[in-house]
């Protein structure tokens, strides 16, 4: 019988994510980077699926501005910034202009309808100035691709992780996590806007995306 995996027990979220996604550190710090040269002074951030808040906590204490961190869970500690604890689609209405929207791993796991409404939301934004640093898990068009790849992830894994762990965390997310391919997301960032890939590891993928 498979466990259950669930985000929310997870003892130390953010060195789970760090341990799971090889090179996500670098990923952190590039989007840091980023984000503080275009959040202006006294700007407007949204972070979707922000979970622990620790990206957004670590901009606001960089730089001033009004930050707002969505998530369908709550589990940060530590709250620098507005928390919505709101569906994204319900939250996003609220919205008709930011500076910087963050979205790090978290469209994937939305289904097809939804992300469609969300992305449709996103595109009004960066049409009106908004600068998008968006990160997902891509999977490849070519199948002996993915396959290497897939098996070199979880051989990377394995460093921090028990076989049991891995595959049952894959397993709880059938039905969950909805990657887009190569082919999907290149259609997806072209009808977003211009989006500069600034960011890979594996099949791990983030970009800049502006109007």
């Amino acid at each position: 019988m498979h466990n259950k995996f669930d985000f929310q027990k997870v003892e130390d979220f953010d060195n789970h994510i760090n341990l799971s996604i090889p090179n996500y550190d670098g990923l952190y710090d590039v989007f840091r980077a980023i984000a503080l040269e275009y959040m202006p002074p006294e700007g407007q951030c949204v972070d979707i699926g922000c979970s622990t808040g620790k990206f957004l906590n670590d901009l606001s204490s960089s730089t001033e501005g009004f930050y707002v961190g969505i998530d369908v869970v709550e589990m940060a500690s530590e709250k620098n910034f507005v928390f919505l604890n709101k569906d994204v689609i319900t939250a996003l209405e609220d919205f008709t202009s930011v500076d910087l929207i963050v979205s790090m791993f978290t469209l994937q796991f939305l289904g097809k309808y939804k992300r469609r409404q969300v992305v449709k939301k996103l595109k009004e934004l960066i049409d009106k100035g908004a600068t998008l640093l968006l990160a997902e898990k891509v999977f490849s068009d070519t199948a002996k691709l993915n396959a290497i790849m897939t098996k070199e992830h979880y051989n990377q894994k394995r460093k921090h992780f028990t076989d049991t762990e891995i595959l049952d965390k894959d397993y709880s997310l059938i039905g969950k996590m909805f990657c887009l391919t190569n082919a999907e997301i290149t259609e997806e960032l072209k009808y977003l806007g211009h989006a500069d890939q600034v960011w890979q590891s594996y099949n791990f993928r983030g970009w800049v995306v502006r109007r």
